[in-house]
Protein backbone atom coordinates (compact mmCIF):
# COMPACT_ATOMS: atom_id res chain seq x y z
CA UNK A 1 0.00 0.00 0.00
CA UNK A 2 1.37 3.39 -0.98
CA UNK A 3 1.64 5.97 1.83
CA UNK A 4 -0.73 8.90 1.76
CA UNK A 5 0.52 12.22 0.30
CA UNK A 6 0.78 13.60 3.82
CA UNK A 7 2.91 10.67 4.93
CA UNK A 8 5.03 10.95 1.81
CA UNK A 9 5.65 14.63 2.50
CA UNK A 10 6.56 14.00 6.14
CA UNK A 11 8.89 11.19 5.10
CA UNK A 12 10.63 13.41 2.55
CA UNK A 13 11.22 16.11 5.17
CA UNK A 14 12.52 13.55 7.68
CA UNK A 15 14.91 12.13 5.10
CA UNK A 16 16.15 15.58 4.09
CA UNK A 17 16.79 16.40 7.76
CA UNK A 18 18.65 13.09 8.16
CA UNK A 19 20.90 13.94 5.22
CA UNK A 20 21.63 17.40 6.60
CA UNK A 21 22.53 15.99 10.02
CA UNK A 22 24.74 13.37 8.39
CA UNK A 23 26.53 15.92 6.22
CA UNK A 24 27.18 18.06 9.30
CA UNK A 25 29.41 15.29 10.70
CA UNK A 26 31.78 15.63 7.72
CA UNK A 27 32.30 19.39 8.03
CA UNK A 28 33.82 21.35 5.16
CA UNK A 29 35.33 18.29 3.45
CA UNK A 30 31.93 16.82 2.71
CA UNK A 31 31.10 13.21 1.95
CA UNK A 32 30.67 10.98 -1.09
CA UNK A 33 27.28 9.69 -2.14
CA UNK A 34 28.14 6.14 -1.08
CA UNK A 35 29.25 7.30 2.38
CA UNK A 36 26.02 9.19 2.90
CA UNK A 37 23.95 6.25 1.68
CA UNK A 38 25.76 3.85 4.02
CA UNK A 39 25.39 6.03 7.10
CA UNK A 40 21.75 6.92 6.49
CA UNK A 41 20.88 3.42 5.25
CA UNK A 42 18.92 4.98 2.41
CA UNK A 43 19.20 3.77 -1.19
CA UNK A 44 21.74 5.65 -3.32
CA UNK A 45 19.01 6.69 -5.75
CA UNK A 46 16.95 8.21 -2.93
CA UNK A 47 19.95 10.03 -1.48
CA UNK A 48 20.92 11.38 -4.91
CA UNK A 49 17.37 12.60 -5.58
CA UNK A 50 17.09 14.46 -2.29
CA UNK A 51 20.58 15.92 -2.49
CA UNK A 52 19.90 17.15 -6.02
CA UNK A 53 16.81 19.00 -4.78
CA UNK A 54 18.77 20.51 -1.90
CA UNK A 55 21.53 21.54 -4.31
CA UNK A 56 18.97 23.56 -6.25
CA UNK A 57 17.94 25.29 -2.99
CA UNK A 58 21.60 25.90 -1.95
CA UNK A 59 21.09 23.89 1.22
CA UNK A 60 23.84 21.61 -0.08
CA UNK A 61 26.80 22.29 -2.33
CA UNK A 62 29.59 20.30 -4.00
CA UNK A 63 33.14 21.38 -3.18
CA UNK A 64 34.99 22.36 -6.32
CA UNK A 65 37.01 19.54 -7.87
CA UNK A 66 35.36 16.76 -5.85
CA UNK A 67 32.33 14.49 -6.08
CA UNK A 68 31.46 15.17 -2.46
CA UNK A 69 28.50 16.95 -0.90
CA UNK A 70 28.56 19.34 2.05
CA UNK A 71 26.24 21.81 3.74
CA UNK A 72 25.55 24.87 1.61
CA UNK A 73 25.48 28.63 2.20
CA UNK A 74 21.72 28.75 2.73
CA UNK A 75 22.10 26.70 5.92
CA UNK A 76 24.45 29.34 7.33
CA UNK A 77 22.15 32.18 6.25
CA UNK A 78 19.11 30.54 7.83
CA UNK A 79 20.97 30.17 11.11
CA UNK A 80 21.96 33.84 11.10
CA UNK A 81 18.31 34.87 10.87
CA UNK A 82 17.62 33.56 14.39
CA UNK A 83 20.97 34.35 15.97
CA UNK A 84 19.41 36.68 18.53
CA UNK A 85 17.06 33.90 19.64
CA UNK A 86 19.57 31.06 19.94
CA UNK A 87 22.83 32.89 20.67
CA UNK A 88 24.04 30.53 23.39
CA UNK A 89 27.59 31.83 23.07
CA UNK A 90 26.65 35.36 24.15
CA UNK A 91 24.38 34.04 26.89
CA UNK A 92 27.27 32.00 28.32
CA UNK A 93 29.72 34.89 28.66
CA UNK A 94 28.63 36.08 32.15
CA UNK A 95 28.80 32.48 33.37
CA UNK A 96 32.30 32.13 31.93
CA UNK A 97 33.36 35.25 33.84
CA UNK A 98 31.94 34.02 37.13
CA UNK A 99 33.36 30.51 36.73
CA UNK A 100 36.78 31.85 35.84
CA UNK A 101 36.81 33.98 38.95
CA UNK A 102 35.38 31.30 41.27
CA UNK A 103 37.32 28.24 40.07
CA UNK A 104 40.17 29.25 37.78
CA UNK A 105 39.38 26.22 35.63
CA UNK A 106 39.27 26.04 31.84
CA UNK A 107 35.61 26.26 30.83
CA UNK A 108 33.95 25.07 27.63
CA UNK A 109 30.58 25.63 26.01
CA UNK A 110 29.24 22.74 23.93
CA UNK A 111 26.25 22.48 21.60
CA UNK A 112 24.74 19.66 19.62
CA UNK A 113 25.11 19.58 15.84
CA UNK A 114 23.32 16.55 14.44
CA UNK A 115 25.19 13.45 15.59
CA UNK A 116 28.12 15.47 16.90
CA UNK A 117 28.81 18.03 19.58
CA UNK A 118 30.72 21.21 18.78
CA UNK A 119 32.87 23.24 21.13
CA UNK A 120 31.36 26.69 20.67
CA UNK A 121 33.55 28.64 23.08
CA UNK A 122 36.34 28.29 25.62
CA UNK A 123 37.82 30.28 28.51
CA UNK A 124 41.38 29.31 29.40
CA UNK A 125 42.05 28.54 33.04
CA UNK A 126 45.11 27.59 35.06
CA UNK A 127 45.94 24.52 32.97
CA UNK A 128 48.55 24.93 30.23
CA UNK A 129 46.81 25.34 26.88
CA UNK A 130 48.49 22.29 25.39
CA UNK A 131 47.19 20.12 28.25
CA UNK A 132 43.67 20.08 26.81
CA UNK A 133 42.56 18.16 23.75
CA UNK A 134 39.32 19.99 22.98
CA UNK A 135 39.56 23.34 21.20
CA UNK A 136 37.02 25.85 19.91
CA UNK A 137 35.10 24.64 16.81
CA UNK A 138 36.24 21.04 17.33
CA UNK A 139 33.56 18.48 16.45
CA UNK A 140 33.39 15.28 18.50
CA UNK A 141 30.87 12.44 18.22
CA UNK A 142 28.05 12.83 20.72
CA UNK A 143 29.03 11.06 23.93
CA UNK A 144 32.80 11.33 23.48
CA UNK A 145 34.09 13.77 26.09
CA UNK A 146 32.15 15.12 29.03
CA UNK A 147 30.96 18.21 27.14
CA UNK A 148 29.03 16.04 24.66
CA UNK A 149 28.09 13.24 27.07
CA UNK A 150 26.23 15.77 29.23
CA UNK A 151 24.00 16.64 26.26
CA UNK A 152 23.55 13.10 24.95
CA UNK A 153 22.58 11.62 28.32
CA UNK A 154 19.53 13.82 28.76
CA UNK A 155 18.08 13.47 25.28
CA UNK A 156 14.94 11.35 24.82
CA UNK A 157 15.66 7.62 24.65
CA UNK A 158 14.68 7.35 20.98
CA UNK A 159 17.14 10.09 20.01
CA UNK A 160 19.91 8.45 22.04
CA UNK A 161 19.24 5.14 20.27
CA UNK A 162 19.39 6.89 16.89
CA UNK A 163 22.71 8.55 17.73
CA UNK A 164 24.29 5.35 19.04
CA UNK A 165 23.15 3.45 15.94
CA UNK A 166 24.77 6.12 13.77
CA UNK A 167 28.00 5.83 15.76
CA UNK A 168 28.08 2.07 15.17
CA UNK A 169 27.73 2.61 11.42
CA UNK A 170 30.37 5.33 11.43
CA UNK A 171 33.00 3.79 13.70
CA UNK A 172 32.33 0.08 13.97
CA UNK A 173 33.04 -1.81 17.23
CA UNK A 174 35.02 0.96 18.90
CA UNK A 175 35.39 0.39 22.65
CA UNK A 176 34.62 4.02 23.43
CA UNK A 177 31.17 3.69 21.86
CA UNK A 178 30.48 0.25 23.31
CA UNK A 179 30.82 1.65 26.85
CA UNK A 180 28.69 4.72 26.17
CA UNK A 181 25.41 3.26 27.43
CA UNK A 182 26.80 2.83 30.95
CA UNK A 183 28.23 6.36 30.83
CA UNK A 184 24.80 7.71 29.93
CA UNK A 185 23.15 5.97 32.88
CA UNK A 186 25.83 7.19 35.28
CA UNK A 187 25.50 10.75 33.99
CA UNK A 188 21.74 10.70 34.41
CA UNK A 189 22.12 9.43 37.97
CA UNK A 190 24.74 12.01 38.98
CA UNK A 191 23.30 14.94 37.04
CA UNK A 192 26.68 15.61 35.44
CA UNK A 193 29.15 13.90 33.10
CA UNK A 194 32.66 13.13 34.32
CA UNK A 195 35.41 11.83 32.05
CA UNK A 196 39.16 11.31 32.24
CA UNK A 197 41.74 11.48 29.49
CA UNK A 198 43.15 8.20 28.22
CA UNK A 199 46.60 9.69 27.76
CA UNK A 200 49.13 10.79 30.34
CA UNK A 201 47.77 14.34 30.37
CA UNK A 202 46.23 13.74 33.79
CA UNK A 203 43.13 15.86 33.34
CA UNK A 204 39.44 15.34 33.91
CA UNK A 205 36.36 17.07 32.53
CA UNK A 206 33.02 17.67 34.23
CA UNK A 207 30.00 18.92 32.31
CA UNK A 208 26.35 19.67 33.04
CA UNK A 209 23.50 20.14 30.57
CA UNK A 210 21.80 23.44 29.84
CA UNK A 211 18.07 22.83 29.39
CA UNK A 212 15.27 24.71 27.71
CA UNK A 213 11.89 25.03 29.42
CA UNK A 214 10.90 21.53 28.23
CA UNK A 215 13.97 20.05 29.94
CA UNK A 216 15.50 19.36 26.54
CA UNK A 217 19.31 19.74 26.54
CA UNK A 218 20.38 22.60 24.27
CA UNK A 219 24.01 22.95 25.37
CA UNK A 220 26.54 21.96 28.00
CA UNK A 221 28.81 23.81 30.37
CA UNK A 222 32.09 22.02 31.04
CA UNK A 223 35.07 22.60 33.35
CA UNK A 224 38.43 20.85 32.95
CA UNK A 225 40.93 20.39 35.76
CA UNK A 226 43.63 18.03 36.99
CA UNK A 227 42.76 14.54 38.20
CA UNK A 228 44.10 15.46 41.63
CA UNK A 229 41.63 18.33 42.04
CA UNK A 230 38.62 16.43 40.65
CA UNK A 231 37.98 14.48 43.85
CA UNK A 232 35.97 14.68 47.05
CA UNK A 233 34.38 17.93 48.13
CA UNK A 234 35.92 19.90 45.27
CA UNK A 235 34.19 17.64 42.76
CA UNK A 236 30.87 18.10 44.53
CA UNK A 237 31.28 21.86 44.82
CA UNK A 238 32.23 22.20 41.16
CA UNK A 239 29.14 20.23 40.10
CA UNK A 240 26.98 22.56 42.18
CA UNK A 241 28.62 25.66 40.71
CA UNK A 242 28.30 24.44 37.12
CA UNK A 243 24.66 23.46 37.65
CA UNK A 244 23.89 26.88 39.10
CA UNK A 245 25.38 28.64 36.08
CA UNK A 246 23.61 26.26 33.70
CA UNK A 247 20.30 27.15 35.36
CA UNK A 248 21.02 30.85 34.87
CA UNK A 249 21.84 30.22 31.20
CA UNK A 250 18.59 28.27 30.78
CA UNK A 251 16.58 31.20 32.12
CA UNK A 252 18.43 33.69 29.91
CA UNK A 253 17.91 31.48 26.86
CA UNK A 254 14.16 31.31 27.40
CA UNK A 255 14.05 35.07 27.95
CA UNK A 256 15.78 35.62 24.61
CA UNK A 257 13.32 33.30 22.88
CA UNK A 258 10.35 35.21 24.28
CA UNK A 259 11.81 38.66 23.61
CA UNK A 260 13.75 38.69 20.34
CA UNK A 261 15.71 41.93 19.92
CA UNK A 262 16.59 41.85 16.24
CA UNK A 263 15.10 44.93 14.54
CA UNK A 264 13.87 45.05 10.96
CA UNK A 265 16.09 47.93 9.91
CA UNK A 266 14.78 47.90 6.36
CA UNK A 267 11.37 49.11 7.61
CA UNK A 268 13.00 52.00 9.43
CA UNK A 269 15.03 52.88 6.36
CA UNK A 270 11.92 53.07 4.21
CA UNK A 271 9.64 54.90 6.66
CA UNK A 272 12.09 57.30 8.32
CA UNK A 273 12.25 60.56 6.34
CA UNK A 274 15.64 61.35 7.90
CA UNK A 275 17.27 58.15 6.62
CA UNK A 276 19.14 58.08 3.32
CA UNK A 277 16.97 57.59 0.22
CA UNK A 278 16.73 53.98 -0.96
CA UNK A 279 16.47 53.74 -4.74
CA UNK A 280 14.80 50.81 -6.45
Amino acid sequence: MNPSPKNEGAQSIARAALLLRTLSTFGSQGAALMQISTLTQLPKATVHRILSAMLDEHLVERPWGTRHYRLGPEVYALGMSVLDVHDIKSIAQPSFERLAEATGETVYLGIRCGYDAVCLDKRQGHLPQNAEILQVHNRWPMGIGSFSLAILSFLPDNEIADILAFHRLRSGPDKAFSKMASGIQKTRKNGYALTKTRSGRGISGMAVPVFDRRRYPIASLCAVSTLERMTGSYLSDLATTLTHEADIMSAQYELARMNPTQAETWRTAIKDPQSPRIAF
